[in-house]
């Protein structure tokens, strides 16, 4: 008996190239530009303006300067964005090599701002009285996969249930 795998190898290949021809060069570094400074975004202006301001748009200028537009959720927040211009070029710099950064402009746009991740949530343990009752109501179901599926279902609703809510 032949085992060998007639089907051809296929081999990984990076995706820079093929977005490179879709987006063509420029937009695609400009997309990578403002992804990196999204994500360095609370290390450049700090946790509390991180906040309540997020980068939007990198645009180009005459020359070869950028500009960097921020979206801030009120104009106190614009205020002290240009206080702190030259202190976020140069962080802008630091963390994610974006040079030729010229001017920062703001926007007033409500609910602006990168938040943080919420807490995952955490499990509570389940009885044992608890998995035997819902054994036996998921018991009826002939298909054992859907059974299965059924039961684990519940039982993560039982485990991550929110009792003070009810």
């Amino acid at each position: 008996m032949n085992f060998k795998n007639k089907r051809s190898r296929s081999y990984l290949s990076g995706i820079h190239g093929n977005l490179t021809e879709i987006l063509g060069e420029d937009s695609l570094n400009e997309l990578v530009g403002l992804s990196r400074l999204r994500r360095a975004w609370p290390d450049i202006v700090g946790p509390m303006m991180s906040q309540r301001t997020e980068p939007v748009q990198l645009e180009h200028l005459t020359g070869d300067g950028i500009c960097l537009w921020v979206a801030v959720d009120h104009s106190i927040m614009t205020q002290q964005i240009r206080f702190l211009r030259d202190q976020i070029r140069e962080a802008c710099f630091k963390h994610t090599r974006i040079k030729n950064l010229h001017k920062i402009r703001s926007r007033v746009l409500p609910g602006a701002g990168i938040k943080p991740k919420a807490p995952k949530a955490k499990a509570k343990r389940v009885s044992f009285s608890q998995k035997r009752t819902l054994a036996k109501d998921v018991a009826s179901i002939k298909d054992r996969s859907l059974r299965k599926a059924v039961f684990k279902a519940h039982l993560a609703q039982i485990a991550y249930s929110d009792e003070e809510n009810k």
